[in-house]
């Protein structure tokens, strides 16, 4: 049952078109989905996440959580196969948000439905988030509305455990000059020649490092500079845009600081997004820094979670690490829960035309979270003090 339910609900998934913010078919497969395995309860909240919801009485609350929304699917001649069609191949069910990530939510909702079979103490949520490519709305909604003891996030990992990733902060960069016609380029100051000195000098950076996430980043990613139509004029203004990525212990404040010395006259500011729920009911604005997250090596859910994945592999061990991409787990640990990474597919397909999931990964990934359900919710947080647990869990 497993295997062809999981299947099916990826195919439905990725045959469900859900750019950012448009994510309305998806959302609405996904909650028939939940409804279909049986869930107590299915929601879609005032942002447009899909929440399912098992309660068996008193006990701790695990959310298995994932996001809807995908990146576009780029020009289709370029895929293999259609992006949209959710075709099996070779093994390899293809499509946009195969691997990134509705493959995960797919395994997670089947794994949900089979842990209340099995049978469990506690509250089970399996939750799809919407808007995570574009700043995170959705699970920064989802975090301020609910509870959890622990959190399981199916980015993909190759099945490995994460946990946590730099943070990102998207930052403008405005560099002065002198408008001059470019035959008496003498008389100007090149904007763009000081925006090439800048992007020179951002590459020798001597950035922060973490031990477990390497170093902080810095990357021009766009050049901008004005007047927009005039080839024949020297620019009197560059704008740069930098993509930082950024450890713990490299606090915003520092960032922009480090990123101001290069050039006294640079002007540094964080970009802001403007978020909306695809109804237009729900509008929020916030910086778009999205904060590194690292739970800490030595948590005991880490070494519980290693023990209970390697009993559900017949005694092989997850490898254990951090993601190189930024996530939802920032917003999603705002609950005060360990958040642990889990899915599956090869990252580094994720936003590519190569982009599939193996369908006996899809399937394997049903047995870790079924596996993770069954063994965390049996009336009291499993690292915890039996005696005392369920009552924490109650308040």
């Amino acid at each position: 049952m497993d295997a062809t339910a999981a299947t099916d609900l990826l195919r439905t998934l990725v045959r469900a078109p859900s750019p950012s913010g448009r994510e309305g078919p998806a959302v609405a497969a996904f909650a028939t989905a939940l409804r279909d395995l049986r869930c107590d309860e299915v929601a879609i909240d005032a942002v447009g996440n899909a929440i399912g919801t098992w309660r068996r009485g008193d006990g701790p609350t695990l959310v298995l959580n994932g996001h809807l929304d995908t990146v576009p699917t780029g020009d289709a001649a370029a895929w293999p196969v259609d992006p949209l069609a959710g075709e099996v191949v070779d093994g390899r069910l293809w499509g946009r948000g195969s691997v990134d990530m509705k493959g995960a939510l797919a395994a997670m909702a089947v794994a949900a439905h089979l842990a209340a079979a099995d049978g469990f103490e506690g509250t089970l949520v399996v939750a799809g988030m919407v808007q995570e490519e574009v700043g995170g709305l959705g699970a920064r909604w989802f975090a301020e509305h609910a509870r959890a003891d622990l959190v399981v996030l199916g980015e993909p990992s190759d099945r490995g455990l994460r946990l946590g990733h730099r943070g990102r902060i998207e930052t403008s960069v405005t560099l002065p000059g002198r408008i001059a016609h470019a035959a008496k380029a003498e008389l100007g100051a090149n904007a763009l020649v000081r925006a090439a000195r800048y992007v020179l000098a951002l590459e020798a950076l001597e950035l922060p490092r973490d031990p477990r996430l390497g170093g902080s980043s810095a990357t021009a990613t766009q050049l901008r500079t004005f007047p927009v139509d005039g080839p024949n004029v020297v620019p009197g203004r560059a704008e740069l845009t930098i993509d930082y990525r950024q450890v713990p212990h490299d606090p915003p404040e520092a960032v922009l600081e480090r990123l101001r010395s290069i050039d006294p006259e640079a002007v540094v500011r964080v970009g802001e997004e403007v978020a909306r729920s695809e109804d237009g009911a729900v509008e929020r604005r916030f910086p778009r820094i999205n904060g590194a997250y690292l739970l800490a090596a030595d948590h005991p859910s880490v070494a519980w979670a290693t023990e209970v994945v390697a009993v559900a592999r017949s005694g092989v061990r997850p490898d254990v690490g951090t993601w190189w991409f930024a996530t939802d787990a920032p917003y999603l640990a705002t609950m005060g829960a360990p958040v642990l990474g889990l899915g599956p597919g090869d990252p580094e397909l994720a936003h590519t035309t190569r982009e599939a999931l193996p369908v006996d990964e899809l399937v394997a990934a049903v047995a870790d979270y079924r596996a993770l359900a069954t063994a965390f919710l049996r009336g009291h947080v499993p690292w915890e003090d039996p005696m005392t647990a369920p009552a924490k869990a109650r308040a």
